[in-house]
């Protein structure tokens, strides 16, 4: 790989994360510009929620045929395949291929064998682009049969050169929801220099800013809070606000900090609401969903593996399911799949705005 082909290509990343208004068209013009380095024959963009790790919207580019489309939605959100968002999530892994993932044996995978292999296609690649806080979106590039799959080379070049993307998802993320916002609280954005002068910040930042009292003069400089790399910090009016910093991707000497409301982003939250089930039974929702295995849910929670059963088959029933599959499946149907056809924007958790 040559440094000066990948330098170029993360520039002109950078550049893109920088101009493009908008989730999906950045993700768009950013398999644009990858196609320009490394070959392939289709891909599609998706934005992910980080709770559930389900897609919230997504764009193909004469990726799999329509009518396979059902299928493949079907297969991903029932969770159970090879090289799911779950898997490559809690592996830390932000690009891998299909055939790295199955060991060579591709065939294992039910959507090489019903969706990609009917559509001709031969090779798939997954990117993600995460951040601390979770996996906001990703690209799904695919090539055909009659070319080999993606080098170790090519995949390195994939993810040295979109490092970038996942924080600059996650700022139109906070402007998509800024802009939808019908209320005072939503989130805002501030831009720092190195000395950690505002150089910007928009109208709901400052308002949250000036309700942070810790002592300093809100015109001359910024709360002590906001130089932390992530914190939570309480208003004069008792809200929570949590606020997040990082440098930019593209210009290291600037930084961003969102600052939000603090507000629960799991799944579970909303699946709490919709089908009555308690705050233990939320935390089960949230880590089956997740991947995690029954020893691991009793684990992160405290609990002997025959509680955890006890709750699962109580989800279980609330839900009308019979298995993690039909959950994660349900949660996808019930919950995503409407908001996605409806065209909802995704706001500044990842989940939609209303």
């Amino acid at each position: 790989m040559a440094k000066a082909s990948l330098a170029a290509l993360t520039g002109a990343i950078e550049e893109l994360c920088r101009t493009t208004s908008g989730a999906i068209a950045l993700e768009r013009a950013v398999a644009t510009q990858l196609a320009e380095a490394v070959p392939f024959d289709a891909w599609c963009a998706l934005t992910i929620d980080p709770a559930s790790l389900l897609p919230t919207g997504g764009y193909h580019e004469s990726g799999v045929a329509l009518h396979l489309i059902p299928l493949l939605l079907e297969i991903e959100a029932r969770g159970q395949d090879a090289l799911t968002w779950p898997a490559m999530s809690r592996a830390g892994l932000r690009v891998d291929t299909l055939d790295r993932a199955t060991d060579g044996k591709r065939e294992r995978s039910q959507r090489f064998r019903e969706v990609l292999t009917p559509g001709g296609i031969g090779h798939e690649l997954r990117v993600t682009f995460t951040t601390s806080s979770g996996i906001w979106g990703a690209l799904v590039l695919l090539r055909g049969t009659d070319v080999g799959d993606f080098t170790a080379t090519e995949m390195r070049m994939i993810e040295e050169s979109t490092a970038g993307v996942a924080g600059a998802l996650r700022r139109e993320m906070v402007l998509t929801d800024i802009a939808t916002a019908d209320r005072p609280a939503g989130p805002g954005l501030v831009l720092l220099d190195e000395s950690l002068t505002v150089l910007d910040a928009t109208a709901g930042a400052a308002a949250w800013l000036a309700e942070i009292d810790d002592g300093l003069d809100a015109a001359h400089r910024i709360p002590y809070a906001v130089t932390a790399v992530r914190s939570r910090v309480r208003t004069r009016t008792g809200r929570w606000l949590t606020l997040h910093a990082e440098r930019l991707h593209a210009d290291p000497r600037r930084i961003s900090v969102i600052v939000e409301p603090a507000r629960p982003v799991e799944i579970a939250e909303l699946v709490a609401d919709a089908y009555g089930l308690t705050a233990r039974e939320r935390d089960v929702v949230r880590l089956l969903s997740g991947g995690y295995t029954r020893r691991e849910i009793a684990r992160a929670l405290a609990l002997s593996a025959h509680t955890v059963d006890d709750h699962i088959k109580r989800v279980f029933a609330k839900l009308e399911v019979r298995s993690r599959a039909e959950l994660t499946a349900k949660l996808y149907f019930d919950q995503h799949a409407p908001r996605i056809d409806a065209d909802v924007p995704v706001g500044a958790t990842g989940w939609f705005v209303h």
